[in-house]
């Protein structure tokens, strides 16, 4: 019989690979996801709903069944859950978890209580809340997110904060690196185009040289605008291109020209435009690589990604850390939040 179900098993996943590329070619910037949370076909959103009001009232509560729960069902049928959750308990199901649970398990399990573009809203406006500005969290968001994600980003954080993303990032930040994130959450940059325009990669590589690694200083304007504005496949070969005319390639050259929060925000720009799912991959690994895992980073990366491309950010780690990301957090992190993780990492590979 277990032969019967990896072989269907298989042939669905073949089906949803084959539909994922299907979008990718014809969606414009849409791109194929690679999830490890999916719905769940017998979903029952009032019996979930009941057995997390039990798991709350248990003495001590049973922070498994709340896990079990909560990382096997989609954003769609969370919310659901939480729908029922108050017509059944009386009570908010956010506000009840806030008090049953803490630490990163609480953190997490909120987080996964919001879609993935409302998640990342919150974690920007978070990023910019009070003194200082968390600069980390918002390079990581700004500059690795798709223009489509942005846009969902833009629509979520209106309605949850009543203001516009770019108006919160320009009171924030200042200078060349306020001018690159909202280059960047313009959302300007072209879709990609099935016509490879030859002189039009050349003619950028030289740019992106000329106004760098060539003369005294950098021209920053011009790197911000070809990077916000040129589509991912076109800037590949600008990359590539651009090893003609300079010495160093760009990641080298970025590291020459800039520093500080620049530095940081064109590395993760053409990382993620390299392979961006490696780039989260190398995120994780760092953020786990010390004694103490920095858990706010693994959080937000995988309630983030869970349901976009955890499956191929799993598969890059190991390709390049041979080891598996379940192996890693599993040595890292422990107790309930270890559980919760590796429920929503999916599997070892």
């Amino acid at each position: 019989m277990s032969c019967c179900v990896s072989e269907g098993e298989s042939i669905m996943a073949l089906v949803s690979e084959f539909l994922g590329q299907l979008t990718l070619s014809y969606g414009g910037e849409q791109e194929p996801k690679f999830p490890t949370v999916v719905p769940i076909h017998d979903f029952d959103p009032a019996r979930d709903a009941a057995r997390i009001e039990t798991a709350i009232k248990t003495k001590g509560v049973d922070e498994q069944t709340i896990i079990d729960i909560l990382t096997r069902r989609s954003a769609e049928q969370r919310r659901e859950i939480a729908f029922e959750y108050e017509r059944i308990a009386k009570k908010d199901l956010i506000a009840a978890l806030k008090g049953a649970l803490s630490g990163s398990l609480e953190a997490l399990m909120l987080g996964l209580m919001k879609s993935t573009a409302q998640y990342d809203a919150s974690e920007l406006k978070a990023s910019m809340k009070g003194l200082g500005t968390d600069e980390e969290t918002l390079i990581e968001l700004v500059c690795s997110r798709s223009n489509e994600e942005l846009m969902e980003i833009k629509k979520a954080y209106r309605e949850m904060f009543k203001k516009e993303l770019e108006k919160d990032i320009a009171g924030d930040t200042s200078g060349d690196f306020a001018k690159l994130l909202l280059a960047l959450v313009q959302t300007k940059r072209d879709e990609p185009n099935n016509v490879v325009d030859y002189q039009k990669i050349d003619d950028d590589a030289k740019s992106l040289y000329e106004a760098g690694v060539k003369r005294k200083g950098t021209d920053v304007a011009t790197w911000i605008s070809i990077m916000s504005q040129r589509s991912i496949p076109h800037l590949q070969k600008v990359f590539e291109r651009y090893k003609s005319y300079s010495p160093y390639d760009m990641k080298e050259s970025i590291r020459k020209e800039v520093k500080g929060d620049m530095e940081k925000s064109f590395l993760t720009l053409v990382e993620c435009f390299e392979n961006r799912q490696l780039y989260f991959a190398n995120k994780l690994y760092e953020a786990m690589k010390s004694k103490g895992a920095k858990e706010k980073v693994v959080t937000r990366i995988l309630v983030s990604r869970c349901e976009v491309d955890l499956m191929r950010i799993r598969t890059e780690f190991k390709r390049q850390h041979k080891k598996s990301l379940y192996q890693t957090i599993a040595e890292h992190t422990k107790g309930d939040y270890q559980k919760a993780l590796l429920s929503l990492c999916g599997g070892d590979d």
